[in-house]
């Protein structure tokens, strides 16, 4: 899945970048594995850039912390 889906002039409405946030969580889920809970922001954020670079640059961010704080959840859930 790519940015360029979601691409506007403008920022994305809060549900495209969940959307597109929840996709890519799932992703980098299904490549690592449980070592995505290790990884820290800016290492999630160089492993996603391909797919959000198109994007305007507060959506990057967005996305980025979207994507880690999924993981930090999830994590947490499996610690339970």
């Amino acid at each position: 899945m790519r940015g360029y889906r979601f691409t506007t002039d403008d920022r994305l409405p809060e549900r495209d970048l969940q959307e597109l946030a929840d996709e890519l969580a799932i992703q980098l889920h299904y490549a690592l594995g449980e070592r995505v809970f290790l990884l820290p922001r800016a290492d999630v954020a160089e492993l996603i850039w391909p797919y959000i670079e198109d994007l305007h640059p507060d959506d990057q961010n967005d996305v980025v912390w979207l994507v880690w704080h999924l993981f930090q959840e999830a994590h947490e859930l499996d610690e339970e």
